[in-house]
């Protein structure tokens, strides 16, 4: 069995030195993400101040204030939540119905009964860890649809999302690349992709690094990545009668499979070049391809909200 990604092996060492590379440089805020959430909701005290607690003989005594003071704060947000405004571009050629439309249609994709609370769980992310990141994605309305839906979730876990460390925009969108990981075991994995070879993966986990692979107790975990590539392609495009712009190809199909009665809406102006982006997803794991798809994003789908995290 041929997979969609067998024509592009030649992109698994830079995809892989892109993921390594943007893992490492942000790995720090990882790090205090885990600590600062393990220290709200779990514990306060560390295992060598435990350790040196019980060597005193002293009590571990814990006072957890901050996990009261966030939950109150959520408690607020959950009643107060920042609404959309919708605005046009140019008021007076606006119709008000639309931008109603528009605006109605937003609440309705952002709304927690459909997206399981993702506000919330956000601002719990910002609160406790620092930051978190938002997912862009299409599903179908119902396994028996035709219709898809476009859906904006919380990552499964921030820590295994990663951007493009040349980003500078609060939101990493104007990164050439972003990612998100998925630990699968290897026998879910091997249900899923039966033809893929694993024995050329080494299960040793490496301490001082980034691990593709690892083992965890008595599992071998491999580490899946989708990685969101922004491609940069050069078009020419031009203005037609009625105010539509479309590339320079577009208008001549267009003019090419003309069959009304009426003459094809001429150009206005000269034709210019620019700059269109497309994003393409590649998944893979530590020795090979497995998919490759041009997708219909325009930007970059994972969106990183930031709350105090550093460069």
């Amino acid at each position: 069995m041929e997979f969609p990604g067998k024509r592009h092996q030649d992109k698994l060492s830079i995809i892989k030195k892109d993921v390594k590379t943007a893992y490492d440089y942000f790995k720090p805020n990882y790090d205090r993400y885990n600590e600062f959430r393990q220290f709200v909701f779990e514990s306060s005290l560390k295992e060598e101040d435990i350790t040196l607690l019980m060597t005193l003989s002293k009590p571990t005594l814990e006072f957890n204030v901050l996990e009261a003071y966030i939950s109150r704060l959520l408690g607020e947000f959950s009643k107060q939540e920042p609404s959309i405004a919708v605005n046009a571009d140019d008021p007076a050629t606006a119709d008000p119905a639309t931008i109603k439309i528009v605006e109605q249609h937003l609440r309705h994709v952002l709304n927690d009964a459909s997206n399981h609370h993702t506000k919330y769980e956000v601002y719990k992310d910002l609160l406790s860890g620092g930051f978190s990141c938002l997912k862009v994605h299409t599903e179908y309305s119902s396994p028996m649809s035709m219709k898809q839906d476009i859906l904006i979730d919380r990552a499964f876990d921030p820590t295994l999302c990663g951007f493009d460390q040349l980003a500078r925009f609060s939101h990493k969108g104007d990164g050439r690349f972003c990612f998100e990981l998925f630990p699968m075991s290897k026998e879910d994995f091997e249900k899923q992709y039966p033809d893929v070879r694993l024995d050329t993966i080494n299960f040793r986990r490496d301490f001082s690094g980034f691990n593709w692979s690892y083992q965890n107790d008595n599992s071998q975990i491999i580490v899946v990545a989708d990685y969101y590539e922004k491609k940069r392609k050069e078009e020419t495009i031009v203005q037609v009668r009625d105010g539509k712009v479309m590339t320079q190809t577009a208008y001549r199909k267009m003019v090419d499979t003309w069959n009304d009665i009426t003459v094809p809406p001429s150009t206005v102006g000269k034709p210019r070049k620019t700059f269109i982006d497309k994003i393409v997803r590649y998944r893979l794991i530590e020795n090979q391809v497995l998919d490759y798809e041009e997708t219909d994003f325009s930007f970059l789908p994972i969106v990183f909200i930031d709350g105090n995290s550093l460069m």
